[in-house]
């Protein structure tokens, strides 16, 4: 499920715009925020804080 997920999210991350990945607030995980760009380097490092990332993004209907 988490794979499908980390794909679906760097899809959605190759088609955006460069001024939505690096200003868009997609996520706040323990009271931090997280742009588009600073969730790919934890969702592409398989950090617990990148499967929070995609599963909130889920729970939202991003993904």
């Amino acid at each position: 499920m988490v794979t499908d997920l980390r794909t679906k999210f760097l899809k959605a991350f190759a088609n955006l715009p460069e001024k939505v990945k690096s200003e868009e607030v997609i996520a706040v995980i323990d009271d931090k925020p997280y742009t588009w760009v600073a969730a790919v380097i934890e969702v592409k490092s398989g950090s617990i804080t990148g499967t929070k990332i995609l599963k909130i993004l889920k729970e939202l209907g991003v993904l």
